[in-house]
């Protein structure tokens, strides 16, 4: 048996070796990164009108809405509803930081590349099966990182809120609505600029 032997002069060390393969994995994450980053999602026709969300954001939210929001008997469907742009809604209402943050956080659960790293999933969330998208959330929810977990506390919140807080939701809850006087739909809503 022949061993290979390198030519005189040749620096071989197990570091190098490492470096090497090091360098060709990070080379070929990144390209496969950049595959992965430019997957486009499932877009839903998004309605006209709306005040924050693009029609990514809106397809985001849309798919979010029917996995947080289960059908239940006696409750209105949520896209009967159209809670998604009730969240486009209450966003239009926050100050621009949380605005930015919840667009760039919806683009984050989008995006095929965070779904590799984190779950071996090549495809953007709005592309994956029903099963596969429970199973992200589940990650979301019980991930070490505090980013992850924070993130999906605030989308659940949102599209808790969009749901519930429609008026055609509430006999199903028994709910009769807020005391007199406490809720007006009219009235002003103050953005924290200038006196209230």
């Amino acid at each position: 048996m022949k061993m290979y032997l390198p030519p005189p002069g040749h620096k071989s060390s197990r570091r190098v070796v490492l470096k090497r393969g090091l360098v060709g994995g990070l080379l070929l994450a990144l390209g496969g990164g950049g595959w992965l980053f430019t997957r486009k999602s499932v877009v839903t026709r998004a309605p006209a009108g709306l005040k924050v969300l693009s029609e990514r954001e809106y397809a985001v939210v849309s798919t979010l809405v029917m996995r947080f929001i289960p059908r239940r008997g006696g409750f209105p469907r949520p896209d009967e509803l159209d809670t998604a742009t009730a969240v486009d809604t209450i966003l239009s209402m926050e100050d621009e930081t949380a605005k930015v943050e919840v667009r760039r956080l919806l683009l984050l659960f989008e995006n095929a590349l965070p779904n590799f790293l984190f779950g071996r999933r090549g495809q953007p969330f709005t592309q994956l099966s029903v099963e596969e998208q429970e199973r992200v959330l589940v990650e979301w929810r019980e991930s070490r990182l505090v980013l992850r977990r924070t993130g999906y506390l605030a989308l659940r919140t949102l599209v808790n809120a969009a749901y519930y807080g429609n008026p055609l939701v509430w006999p199903a809850l028994k709910y009769p609505g807020p005391p007199p006087g406490v809720y007006d739909s009219t009235a002003p809503v103050w953005k924290g600029t200038g006196v209230p």
